[in-house]
């Protein structure tokens, strides 16, 4: 997130203008293709400021932004970043105009895209479908299909316009500059018309694809003279984009292209890229675009970095989260779940790139390089909710983290070597009660019954009376036979 009190006050004022009329079949497809990109507050964000515009009315009057904050009922913090949102996949314009009462921000409403070309444009389709996975995306895209009619079956009887209206006589005819006809049919210069604008793409600035590259590494025996033009700038500008195609490897991609033919088709452009994205990346159909940690939140910007640590927060400012798992894994493709947990630091946890690298990072290496999805998402809410927005405020956290798992480990350790000694010790489990009177019970009556044996039985040093008669009777049965 960024720091919106910078930008945005609840005191604020703004007005909500739309220049193209919205339909219920534009309703449809915010709720049903735009929703699953933008995410829910996104979306009513949109038809809330939509609402201020009262029925044939494209102007709203104004209002202030907690009045805003009170209908959707979250803070202007997330009101800022929602708006980004639907500026970035072109569903808003914002304007502002600072006077002596302060800030006034006009919201200028675009109309989405048609079904048509929202499935068609290269960008919102591929993440549409990596947002609900092929069967539903499939399943979506029917509702918005229609029969092609067989017309080598039907001939065409449509009457032309001058087929049934006639021309108005030469003296009918009124000048437009002396009569009232013609002032009425004038549109004064400070307005308007609705009208309906259909924008085929969304605004892309192009700023980390090098053309000039690309323009030197194609080959002027197969690529004519004056072939990068603004429009297939923009087409290669969206493709590189999406699958992450470098200028050289773009270059490579063209000339295939144009190898058998003069011009470029930009449908067999878009299938030679999707094809080099499957030979490099699989199946797998490409994720939302991360980038870097945005210029107002770097600490480092302005200065080469001296020390190890300020060399360490560059690295975290400088690289995207995918290529900073790309790096950990020694160049190794990220495994689509990683990717998955990525999108959801950024989308869901609303975390800064710079601040997703430090998160990243500290739970690899304190555990053993795993990605573990709960203990990443423990620690993303914990540092959402304390507003982290710099990699320093990250990495302060992540060591104060680091310290308490450090002192949990050493207490755990410690009370494992006192269990440990204990166990060496005879173990004497207390018996019950019952148990322990049965017991002195059964020893009692084993000690009477012993020592009614000893009494019983003779001493070794005194002899019994009928061992005595024996000896007596064997004796004289001797002196007899002598």
């Amino acid at each position: 997130m960024t720091w919106h009190w910078k930008e945005l006050l609840p005191v604020d004022r703004f007005s909500v203008r739309t220049s193209q009329y919205i339909t219920e079949m534009d309703r449809l497809t915010l709720t049903l293709l735009y929703q699953p990109l933008t995410g829910a507050l996104a979306h009513s964000l949109y038809v809330t400021l939509l609402s201020q515009l009262e029925r044939d009315q494209y102007w709203s009057g104004e209002q202030t932004h907690r009045q805003l904050m009170l209908l959707l009922g979250v803070s202007l913090e997330v009101i800022y970043e929602e708006r980004k949102k639907l500026e970035a996949i072109g569903l808003l314009k914002t304007f502002k105009r600072k006077d002596e009462e302060g800030s006034t921000y006009l919201y200028e409403l675009q109309p989405p895209m048609t079904p048509k070309q929202f499935f068609v444009n290269d960008v919102l389709s591929v993440y549409l479908f990596n947002r609900l996975g092929k069967t539903h995306y499939k399943h979506l895209r029917e509702r918005f299909m229609l029969d092609s009619m067989p017309r080598e079956e039907y001939t065409e009887l449509t009457y032309a316009f001058d087929e049934v209206y006639a021309s108005l006589h030469h003296s009918e005819m009124v000048s437009s500059h002396q009569s009232e006809t013609g002032n009425a049919l004038r549109i004064n210069g400070d307005k308007t018309l609705v009208s309906r604008d259909y924008h085929e793409e969304i605004s892309f600035k192009n700023q980390h694809f090098d053309f000039e590259l690309l323009e030197k590494s194609l080959s002027k025996s197969v690529v004519p003279e004056g072939f990068l033009t603004n429009d297939t700038k923009k087409l290669i500008g969206r493709l590189a984009f999406v699958y992450r195609i470098e200028p050289l490897e773009m270059s490579s991609i063209i000339q295939q292209v144009l190898i058998h033919d003069d011009r470029l088709d930009p449908n067999e452009l878009r299938k030679r890229a999707q094809e080099w994205y499957k030979v490099e990346h699989g199946t797998e159909p490409p994720a939302l675009g991360l980038q870097t940690q945005p210029e107002r939140h770097r600490t480092i910007a302005d200065k080469e970095p001296t020390t190890e640590e300020e060399r360490t927060i560059k690295f975290y400012e400088t690289t995207a989260p995918l290529a900073l798992l790309e790096i950990r894994s020694d160049g190794a493709k990220v495994a689509p779940a990683d990717v998955k947990i990525i999108e959801s630091l950024i989308i869901d946890f609303q975390l800064l790139p710079g601040v997703v690298n430090v998160l990243l990072d500290f739970v690899l290496w304190s555990q053993d390089m795993k990605l573990s999805k709960a203990l990443v998402d423990k620690i993303a809410g914990h540092w959402s909710r304390k507003k982290v927005h710099t990699v320093t405020e990250a990495m302060q956290l992540a060591l104060l983290e680091q310290k308490k798992t450090a002192n949990v480990k050493a207490k755990t350790s410690k009370n494992w070597k006192q269990s440990t000694n204990r166990q060496k010790q005879p173990r004497r489990d207390k018996l019950p009660k019952w148990l322990v009177a049965e017991k002195q019970k059964e020893q009692d009556e084993t000690g009477e019954i012993k020592e009614q044996a000893a009494e019983s039985k003779p001493s070794s040093d005194e002899k019994s009376f009928e061992e005595m008669l024996e000896e007596l009777k064997r004796s004289k049965e001797e002196k007899g036979e002598a």
